[in-house]
């Protein structure tokens, strides 16, 4: 299952990166939203594109 994460900084709701997370989808693991912007976060963290705590995302609900 694939899903459009943006990535803000939370002041001023700045877009900072978009990515297109694609999480594994069987019987054992049925991704939610929350689950998709937790990987932007975490990859975010990878890129070093700023700390966690100054950073949100959301999925996209119009991909």
């Amino acid at each position: 299952m694939k899903r459009v994460v943006d990535v803000f900084k939370n002041r001023g709701r700045e877009l900072v990166w978009t990515y297109v997370i694609d999480l594994r989808n069987d019987e054992e693991f049925h991704p939610g939203q929350a689950d998709f912007e937790v990987e932007a976060l975490r990859l975010s963290q990878l890129d070093k594109r700023g700390a966690v705590s100054e950073l949100s995302a959301r999925v996209r609900l119009n991909n």
